[in-house]
């Protein structure tokens, strides 16, 4: 068993590692199928995320947010080949809408700079400001994973591609296939939807899981308190990760975690882990 990644970044305990969502150079046949990670991110655009985190924070949970996934985005300009990781991000209110799905690559050769790629997040983000309808984020998400796994995407930015699925081994030594595609929540608060709707549906990933996803892929972040009903909640939908048995959880109930923000939203775009855990293996290494 590998203690750190081996030449070619793989070790058979440990999560995904971003240089793996890419495949070699395919020696100038454009024609060749690519092997591709995908990322969903599932942005909370509620009234609520304009409001600072903590008592006294000159930024708000929606600023924070916008400014963090941008730099953990940019952060994935040092893999080798970013041209086949694709990061799809949906702002949801109660209402759903897509915000973008491009490759890393081209969102960094796009946006130039971390700043102009934030601003641009908030500025959307922006628009919202309504409930929050976190079963219709997590069924849209279903939806749009079911369609890449299927190759139903029409507008998809890699027209000739194949999912990334990489053998790895679990905390209790059983050796599985997992395809590098996560999904990432974040939220405030509690379901809410345009209805009045407090009723939270169960994951649709863990519930129905897709085929050739034999793991569930949803990691939850939640901005507040451990005891707030709404952190309660979403926890209820998460799974434990298939390598350090861990929820796939994080909690940003305190200034001093916000340096992690950028590292779970690099982590989830790179889908190379998990859980707070595989976080910490890859910040350490």
């Amino acid at each position: 068993m590998f203690e750190i990644p081996t030449d070619d970044f793989y070790c058979p305990k440990c999560p995904p590692f971003e240089a793996i969502l890419i495949e070699s150079d395919d020696g100038g046949n454009g024609d060749q199928e690519k092997e591709v990670g995908l990322s969903v991110i599932l942005m909370d655009a509620s009234m609520s995320m304009t409001e600072p985190p903590f008592k006294g924070s000159p930024l708000t949970r929606m600023r924070l947010v916008s400014d963090n996934a941008a730099a953990g985005i940019f952060d994935l300009q040092r893999m080798k080949d970013n041209p086949n990781a694709v990061v799809t991000a949906f702002r949801f209110d109660d209402r759903i809408e897509l915000m973008f799905t491009d490759s890393v690559g081209n969102l960094i050769a796009k946006y130039k700079d971390v700043k102009t790629f934030a601003n641009y997040i908030y500025s959307e983000l922006f628009k919202m400001q309504q409930g929050t309808d976190i079963n219709k984020a997590l069924q849209t998400a279903y939806n749009f994973i079911s369609d890449f796994m299927n190759k139903r995407l029409k507008d998809f930015p890699i027209k000739n591609y194949t999912p990334l699925v990489q053998r790895i081994l679990t905390y209790n030594n059983n050796s599985v296939n997992i395809a590098n595609v996560r999904v990432l929540i974040y939220t405030d608060g509690m379901q809410f939807d345009a209805n009045e709707n407090r009723q939270l549906k169960p994951n649709p990933f863990r519930q129905n899981p897709l085929p050739g996803l034999s793991h569930d892929i949803v990691i939850g972040a939640f901005f507040g308190q451990a005891n707030d009903e709404g952190c309660n909640e979403l926890q209820t939908l998460l799974s434990p990760c298939p390598i350090h048995n861990r929820k796939q959880f994080f909690l940003f109930d305190d200034p001093a975690n916000i340096g992690t923000l950028k590292y779970l939203f690099r982590m989830a775009s790179g889908a190379s882990g998990f859980c707070p855990t595989c976080l910490e293996y890859q910040l350490n290494r």
